[in-house]
Parts: structure tokens; sequence; C-alpha cells
């Protein structure tokens, strides 16, 4: 059902007005309000935006406006068939600009462009336009109107205000040069990165460890306290001072309870300190700090060392650098476990050469039998060959180095010195000699040359170590299996020098530096130092890292290429060659071919001698190809006649 909606009438009478209404009247002479904003919000601009009309072009204009704008009409006006006939159509300005038209218009932009520069009050007004277009003759009238005393106007344009950033300027080094040979450089200590070292606040750290060990003497009765500490890159040492009739064992009995007290991951004891009066325990620091190889070398007391093959190792516990002489240790022995730190002490020690001596001055066998710790050393100038990895040709290398301290001390007995110095300074004098390098060979791991040539090694390095000094050839040697069947009494004997990294227990610790303290040591380069016939020092080695290696080696390489005394290759035939230097070698092989057979118990009687050399001497004719190898319990066949034989003796 829908009803009808109900109609409004209209209001027939109006009330009237209280206030009567008055139409303002407007002044003519009332002048117009500067801009006010109004409530207009635009959509790109903002309520900010003034209400005038945008102009695409801001250049000021004069004249016909509609005339300027219209770039393809020309005077006279043309008629719609004569803009037909030459555009092709009526309206060519809707075209795509090519052709003569487009010529046309660039030129008329080029006139207007021209009268659009004069009105520039600036050249920075111009600059903002970002106008493409050079005119030189804008140049020229522009620079008349600012009355510029210059009088070339590229040299006026091309002064631009510019902000100078002001960059810090590093002095450079002095690199230092080899007295002995003016063309070689040594490098620089700007190859070493040194990066920033954040310095902990320890001391309320400190002064807890000092309460909690003065805490634990009072608990188990013993008189003693904390006299003084030194705190170290690693370990912080701690001087106990004993009240008057207490031994030192009650400290050192309850070496564990301190350990516990103090929740250290290791401590060590040294009852008493060498040349002091009081006990030193050694805690490791809250947190350790990275001794960088640029800290300990860029010092007085290595760059000015009085001895010669002086090396950086690192920092003691009172931040003291450690150096060592090669010549004074004259050999040294580095041990340790796995990831100790061995190689990179390794590291130090050849950097330290590197940056102090030439060429000319010393010369390095490096035997690697790891293959890749010393290759990166390989084809610098230093190397008398390529850095050793195969433990064969190692005993040649040895072997080699044994001829050659012979034949240097033939030639000092020549020269009637006693020393490679007093050889050296002679050569300085008269200048009719060769300067003798010094001779440095290092081997990274002793062991695996022990297990493939045991005799034959040990010898080489036991007559080394006892004569190898006075000639300048110095032995360092590493391993990180510290037991008795690999560093011999016979090895050890003869040296002196010896650093000791962590290892797994007080026996190894006994082999190496005959003493106990090694297996309480915290790795990463913490070592302990036994130089001949002083105390030990505990020390924490530098690092150097790789790309600081590369650097340097990169810098020597450049400056020289390599220069081998011999390859591997003759190295491993002049061993064979002086091994099979056997008197009765010749003898030996005529008999075999003759009776066509090669019996080590035949040989043995029939020129009396005994079987281990009559094994060798065959073992020879197999090398030089007379006999065949030894396969199973079968006999050695001859492989030559005797017309063959001569020319195999005369080979060799």
């Amino acid at each position: 059902m829908f009803f009808k909606k109900k109609r409004i009438e209209a209001v027939k009478e109006r009330t009237p007005d209280t206030v009567p209404f008055v139409v303002p009247e407007i002044e003519e002479d009332e002048k117009r309000e500067g801009y006010k904003k109004n409530k207009f919000v635009s959509p790109i601009f903002g309520r900010k935006v003034k209400d005038e009309i945008v102009i695409p072009n801001p250049y000021k204009r004069s004249g016909d406006t509609d005339r300027q704008y219209d770039s393809f009409r020309t005077k006279p006006r043309m008629t719609k068939e004569d803009i037909k006939k030459k555009y092709g159509s009526e309206y060519p300005e809707f075209d795509l600009v090519s052709g003569s038209n487009l010529g046309e218009a660039m030129e008329k932009q080029g006139r207007r462009a021209k009268t659009r520069k004069a009105d520039y009050k600036s050249y920075d007004d111009f600059e903002n336009t970002k106008n493409d277009v050079e005119d030189n003759e804008f140049k020229e009238s522009f620079v008349k109107k600012e009355n510029s005393p210059k009088t070339n106007i590229n040299d006026f344009f091309e002064k631009k205000p510019e902000k100078k950033v002001v960059v810090p300027v590093k002095k450079e080094e002095p690199v230092p040069v080899n007295r002995y040979n003016k063309e070689y450089r040594l490098p620089p200590f700007s190859l070493l990165s040194k990066p920033l070292r954040k310095s902990a606040d320890s001391g309320e750290w400190i002064q807890q460890q000092i309460d909690i060990l003065n805490k634990t003497f009072v608990e188990f009765n013993v008189g003693a306290s904390v006299y003084t500490h030194t705190k170290g890159p690693t370990v912080t040492r701690y001087e106990i001072i004993l009240d008057s009739g207490v031994n030192v064992k009650k400290v050192t009995g309850i070496s564990d309870n301190i350990k516990m007290a103090l929740a250290a991951k290791e401590i060590r004891i040294e009852a008493p300190i060498p040349g002091k009066s009081t006990i030193g325990i050694e805690v490791p620091n809250k947190i350790a700090e990275i001794v960088h190889f640029i800290d300990i070398v860029n010092q007085e007391e290595f760059l000015n060392a009085k001895n010669p093959l002086t090396v950086a190792l690192g920092l003691d516990i009172d931040g003291l650098g450690v150096y060592a002489s090669i010549t004074k240790m004259p050999h040294g022995l580095v041990a340790g476990a796995t990831g100790s730190g061995k190689s990179v002490c390794i590291n130090t020690i050849l950097m330290s050469f590197l940056f102090k001596y030439s060429p000319e001055d010393l010369k390095l066998l490096l035997i690697d039998p790891k293959m890749v710790e010393l290759s990166a050393y390989n084809d610098i100038p230093h190397l008398i060959t390529p850095v050793i990895t195969d433990a064969k040709i190692a005993t040649a290398g040895l072997r080699w180095a044994v001829e050659e301290m012979d034949n240097r001390f033939k030639m000092f007995s020549n020269e009637s010195v006693k020393d490679i110095t007093t050889f050296n300074q002679k050569v300085l004098k008269e200048g009719k000699l060769k300067k003798m390098p010094y001779i440095v060979i290092i081997v990274d791991e002793l062991a695996d040359l022990m297990v493939i040539a045991s005799r034959t090694v040990e010898s080489a390095i036991m007559r080394l170590t006892q004569k190898a000094r006075a000639c300048g050839i110095h032995l360092i040697i590493a391993t990180q299996r510290p037991s008795t069947d690999v560093i011999k009494g016979t090895i050890k004997s003869n040296i002196p020098t010896r650093i000791a990294f962590m290892v797994s227990s007080y026996v190894d610790s006994m082999t190496i530096i005959d003493s106990v303290g090694a297996d309480k040591l915290l790795g990463r380069g913490d070592m302990l130092y036994a130089e001949s016939g002083q105390p030990q020092r505990r020390v924490q080695g530098a690092y150097v890292s790789d790309l600081e290696i590369h650097n340097v080696i990169e810098f020597i390489k450049r400056q020289r290429s390599k220069e081998y005394f011999f390859t591997q290759e003759k190295l491993v035939k002049k061993s064979k060659s002086s091994a099979g230097s056997d008197e009765l070698l010749n003898e030996v092989a005529k008999y075999v071919v003759i009776k066509g057979e090669a019996s080590i118990n035949k040989i043995s009687k029939e020129f009396k001698i005994g079987f281990n050399r009559a094994q060798k001497l065959v073992e020879l004719l197999s090398d030089l190809g007379i006999v065949s190898d030894n396969v199973g319990s079968k006999a050695r066949s001859v492989l030559v006649n005797e017309q063959e034989l001569e020319e195999v003796l005369n080979e060799n």
C-alpha cells in the first residue's frame, strides 16, 4: 500500500529582518593586497602554490609572442597552400621534425638562444640553465660586460668555483738501500698493515684476581701475598712474595686450587722467577691482544741491531720486544702441537730476513714437506733452489749443504781466515774474491723426513749443527711431533736454542726444552723461548698475515727475478753422483756384468767388504741402470753388456 507524500506549501509571508542588509561600497583607489595563501589544495604542489599561470618557457620575451612560439612560420606569413606545398601538410608543427624543417628549426632555436644568453646577469645563472649550446660570441660579450682583465676566454670559463677537498698527505718512509748493491731496495714498512688496537680497561678485573689469590693463600694457611703484577699481551704475571720461613713448595702444591679459584683455563707457576726473590703466577688475560708484526719490526732495536741475522719473535710479558740473532743461536728448534703457531713463527723469521737483507747477503734453502706453508716464497731472488716439497729431494738438499760447508772451510783455509765474518771483511778490503752470503736452511716438518730417510737426514743435520756455524750456514728445524724418535739426542745436543709452543703433555715439554711448562701454554702464538745459557722467557709470538707476506714478496719480485743456484732435477742428479762415488763401484760393475748376476753375498765375499756396503753398491748399480730393481726374492738381472757398461760409466 502506497502513501502519498505530503505537499510542502510555499511560504507566503516573509518575516522581517532584524538588521537591514547593507551592500558594501568598493573604493576604486583601494590597492590590491599581496598574495595570501588560500585553502586550495593542489594534488601536485600542495597548499603553497601561487595562483599564477606557469609559462612553459621561463625566458623573458618581447614583441609578438605568438609569432615567436610558432617555430615554423616565416615572414611574410605563408598561405595554407604554400605551407602544404613546402612541408607536406597544413600544420607541420604537429609532424615529426626531420629533413629540411629540422635544420630550419635548429637554426631558429640557435638565434633565440643568443638573445636569451645576453639577459643573464652572471655566469652562474648561465650555468644553472645547463644549456649545451656553445657560443664563443656570447663568451666574448660576457667578458667585456664583466670587465674581466683576462685575455684568454677559455681560461676565464674554466675557472669555476670548486670545493677543495683537503687530503692529508702521508709522509713516505725513506726506503732503506742496501750498501752492497745500490740497485736493490729493501721493502718499506708501509707494506705492512697495522689494525687499530682496542685497549680494554682491565684494572677492575686484575684487582679481583689479586683479591682471589690473597684469599686462597689465607684459606690454605700459606704465608704469601701478591706483591705486584705485570700485564702482558696474553697473560698477566702476579708476583707472590713469601713470608719468612715459608716453603716454596707450599705455593706450587696448591696450583690446582689456585687454578680453580681463578676459574682460569691454564696457569703456569714459575718458582722462583729467575733473578728475583718472588714467585710468578701467570694467568691468562680476559681478552688476549694480538701482537702485530709491524709493532716489533719497526723498532730501533731491530733496525740497528749489531748482530747479523737478527729476527723478531714477539713481545714478552713486560711488553718488550724479543729479538734473536741466528748467528748467536746458532741453530734453532721449533716444536709444538698442530695449530699452536709454528708456521706463523717461521713466517715471522723469514719476513725479518727479507726486511733487512738483500740476496747478496743472505740465501735461503726452504724445505716444506707439507707443500703449502712456504710455497708463497717461490721465485724470490734469495732462494738457492725452489721450495723443496719432496722428502727425497730434501735429503739431497741437505747433502748439498754439507758439501758447501766443506768447500767453504777449504776456502777459509786457503785465505787464512777462521770464519765468514773475517772472510767478508777481507773481501771488502782487497776486492779480489766474491762476498760469501749467509745460508739459512729452514725445515718446516722434520717428522716427514725422518720417516723416509732417517739415517741420511740425521747424519746431515748432525754434521751441519756441529761445524756449519763458522762458515755461515745455520739450520732451523720445526716439527709437530716432539718425540725422541724424531728429535733424537744427536740432533738436540747441538741445537741449544729452542722454541716450545703448546704441547699435549709434560713429556713433550721435557723433550723440547728439558723442563715442564710448555704443556701449560695457551696456543695461538704463546711460546717459551729458551736461549742458550739463559732462562726461559714467555713470549707472545708476532702475527703476520698472508696479505702482508704477499705484498712484500711482490715488491721483491718486481725488482729482481729468481736467481737459483740449481734446479731440483740437477740437485737430485748431483746427489746421486756424489752418493755413488764409491771406490769399488767400477770394479763391482765389471764383475757383475762378467758374471751375469748381482748377488750381494758374492760381491761381499769377492771384494771382502761388509754386507751393508755391498747392498749399497748394488742399489747404486740399479740407479745407474746396470742391474734391475729388487723384485721380492728374485735375483737381480744384468741389463747391459761390457760395451754398454763403458758408456754408462763414462757418462757418470
